[in-house]
C-alpha cells in the first residue's frame, strides 16, 4: 500500500470516527433551536408537538433521545392533556410523561467547551445523590423529589452511581468516558424499595 493510499485510508476512518461521535454525543442545539426529549415515568401514549409526532409509546421509567425543535412557542399533547411551552434557543428540555399529562422540567444548557455536564433528575418520591460508583463521592448531593441538579465535571473516564437513602446504592453505572461539551443525565424513578436509576447518554434522534 503506497504512502498516498495509508493518508486517505487514515482520514477516511478518521471521519467515520468523527461522525460516529458525533451521533452519540449531542452538540451545541443548532442557532435558534433547542432539543426536548421525553421522560417516561409510568407508561405513555404517544405524544404530539404541533400536531406533529415527537414520541410514540414509550416504556415507563425510560428516556427518549432528544428531537431538534425551533426556539419558540409550542403545543405539546399526551392524550386529553396539552402543555404550551415556550422555548429558548440553545438549551436542552426535558418533558416529564406521569400519569397521563405532561410536565416540563426547567431547561438545561449544554456543556461548556472544555467541561462535560451531568445532571441528576429526581422522579421518584425521596431526595437521591449522584456519587462515584462506589458511593464514596457525593457529586450532587440530596436532590430532591421531583427536581435536578446539574455539574459541569473535568472531561475524563468516570464510573458513576446514584444512592438514595441510608447511602443505599440504587444502581452503579459502568466507566464512562465524559466528553467535553456533551451533557450527560442519570434518571431516578419509582418509590420506597421500588426505586432505580437509569444512565443517558445524549442522543440524538
Amino acid at each position: 500500500m503506497n504512502r498516498t493510499l495509508i493518508t486517505l485510508t487514515a482520514l477516511t476512518l478518521s471521519a467515520s470516527l468523527a461522525a460516529a461521535q458525533e451521533a452519540l454525543y449531542a452538540p451545541a442545539p443548532p442557532a435558534g433551536s433547542a432539543f426536548i426529549r421525553v421522560a417516561s415515568v409510568n407508561a405513555s401514549a404517544p405524544i404530539t408537538l404541533d400536531g406533529r409526532a415527537l414520541s410514540g409509546k414509550q416504556a415507563a421509567r425510560t428516556v427518549s433521545a432528544y428531537t431538534v425543535v425551533k426556539q419558540g412557542e409550542h403545543t405539546l399533547k399526551l392524550g386529553a392533556s396539552t402543555l404550551k411551552l415556550n422555548v429558548t434557543g440553545g438549551t436542552y428540555v426535558t418533558l416529564v410523561a406521569q400519569s397521563g399529562k405532561l410536565r416540563a422540567l426547567p431547561a438545561e444548557q449544554p456543556g461548556g467547551v472544555t467541561k462535560a455536564r451531568v445532571t441528576l433528575y429526581n422522579l421518584s418520591d425521596a431526595p437521591a445523590s449522584l456519587t462515584t460508583a462506589d458511593g464514596g463521592t457525593r457529586l450532587l448531593d440530596g436532590v430532591a423529589p421531583g427536581t435536578q441538579k446539574s455539574l459541569s465535571v473535568n472531561a475524563v473516564t468516570a464510573a458513576l452511581g446514584v444512592i438514595g437513602d441510608g447511602n443505599r446504592v440504587l444502581q452503579a453505572f459502568p466507566a464512562e468516558a465524559l466528553k467535553a461539551g456533551a451533557s450527560y443525565s442519570a434518571f431516578v424513578f419509582g418509590s420506597g424499595g421500588a426505586r432505580s436509576a437509569t444512565w443517558v447518554a445524549p442522543t440524538v434522534k
